[in-house]
């Protein structure tokens, strides 16, 4: 009896590694996107301080936001109350000993003035931006006063969209095809498990197990999410769509099996898929559907293999703000291949595998391997790792 390989999404959530199958995705934690440190002085600085008390971005020698220094600054300020680029005196932005808006210093200017008239970031002398007293470079576009603060309000790595941003569940998203059911009502035997759920036996259009996360973000924009795949899951063909890679089933090394678009090659067929299904449409060729599982072509020898086998791979796909991604795992006859290896003599013993988890960008908190699942008695579920390597919008 062929498995579906797959997991009841008993196990899709994203946090929490129990024995039971039923871990969890992790917190999700990233830190991209956060400013680097500029030059750090005696105070507390986090961007581009340096010098002085509390300062987030570029503050120096007292309370400064963004490159602020020797004085209360917001951004790049400097001896003073600044706001950006402040310098010796209450500044708004890269002023400096004196009353500033953007880059004054030793007296009153709008934008950079310093000792005298100056447009932006002058300084004892009539400069155009960024300068104090012969320091070139401050104020704003170059890096603040004797480069102390910030870079073009450059803001040192602080762009770009996170996880947490846009797809806060997926990053980590721990996929398990959970062993659920009575064991007796599906006949499971060999290296089959019952997913059946609760149900007491397969109805004739199969079990359906599923899990939706939101999309975050601006609603509408169309966002390009990176991911990396990785896990031992078994195997499914599907048709009309793309294979990522034409490559042959590798029986001991790691699998790219990502297919975009298309349907199910065997709809009747026992073995289970791993879907992914993108809501609302993007307008992508893809159809916004996707699967983790092409293993070979249709007609082919891969399509229906009692055993597992590694995936690892990287794929991209599609999504709008303010949208859904449902995860599916479609079973037809309720019955899933355990994680028990490559040999497909169901008399053989269970060797489950270990995936090497190194290196990826979130995984679950905790995460024993391999998993198991113990009902009637102690099953290997199939299961796969999703992280989220960045996201890219128009």
């Amino acid at each position: 009896m062929k498995l579906s390989n797959l997991v009841s999404f008993a196990c899709l959530t994203a946090l929490a590694a129990t024995a039971s199958c039923s871990q969890e995705g992790l917190d999700n934690v990233n830190t991209s996107g956060k400013g680097s440190g500029a030059t750090s002085g005696t105070g507390m600085t986090s961007m581009g301080g340096s010098s002085g008390a509390t300062a987030t971005m570029g503050g120096s020698a007292g309370m400064a936001t963004m490159g602020g220094s020797s004085g209360a600054a917001t951004m790049g300020g400097s001896s003073g109350a600044a706001t950006m680029g402040g310098s010796s005196g209450a500044a708004t932005m890269g002023g400096s000993s004196g009353a500033a808006t953007m880059g004054g210093s030793s007296g009153a200017a709008t934008m950079g003035g310093s000792s005298g008239a100056g447009t932006m970031g002058g300084s004892s002398g009539a400069e155009t931006m960024g300068g104090s007293a012969g320091i070139s470079a401050g104020g704003m576009p170059a890096g603040g006063m004797a480069g102390t603060g910030m870079a073009g309000m450059g803001m040192a790595g602080s762009g770009g969209l996170t996880p947490e941003d846009i797809v806060p569940g997926l990053n980590g998203f721990y996929w398990e095809g959970t062993c659920s059911g009575d064991p007796s009502v599906t006949q499971a035997t060999g290296h089959n498990c019952p997913m059946t759920g609760t149900l007491t036996s397969a109805p004739a259009n199969g079990v359906n197990s599923e899990k939706t996360l939101m999309v975050k973000g601006t609603s509408g924009m169309v966002y390009t999410i990176n991911i990396e795949v990785r896990g031992v899951i078994g195997t499914r063909c599907y048709t009309g769509g793309t294979r990522a890679s034409n490559a042959g089933l590798s029986e001991d090394g790691n699998n790219n099996w990502w297919y975009v678009g298309g349907s199910y090659a065997n709809p009747t067929g026992w073995w289970n898929t791993y879907e992914l299904h993108v809501s609302p449409s993007t307008g992508d060729a893809s159809g916004d559907v996707y699967y983790f599982n092409g293993s070979g072509v249709q007609g082919g020898n891969d399509c229906e293999r009692e055993a597992t086998y590694l995936v690892k791979y990287n794929a991209s796909f599609k999504a709008k703000g303010g949208g859904t991604l449902s995860f599916k795992i479609h079973d037809q006859n309720g019955k899933g291949q355990q994680n028990c290896g490559k040999e497909t003599d169901p008399n053989a013993p269970c060797t489950p595998r270990t995936v090497d988890l190194t290196g990826m960008a979130a995984t679950p908190p905790n995460f024993k391997q391999p998993p198991t699942n113990p009902l009637e008695k102690t099953y290997y579920p199939q299961w796969m790792v999703i992280a989220v390597t960045s996201i890219t919008s128009p």
